[in-house]
């Protein structure tokens, strides 16, 4: 674990409750909260580029 990666680092700050609860799911699912938190990101932005007109979006990758 801790190896090398090209991902970019972000923080954000949030409630406690919000943190335990994401500790407890990702426990749950036998992942980091890390992982959790990034599908959740990588799931809405799917969402929102689905909801743009197709000129507006654009290809991150």
């Amino acid at each position: 674990m801790g190896g090398k990666t090209d991902l970019e680092r972000v923080v954000a700050y949030i409630p406690p409750e919000w943190k335990k609860e994401l500790e407890e799911w990702a426990e749950s699912d036998e992942r980091s909260v890390s992982w959790l938190v990034s599908k959740l990101i990588d799931r809405a932005l799917q969402e929102r580029r689905s909801q743009q007109s197709p000129s507006k979006i654009v290809n991150l990758r």
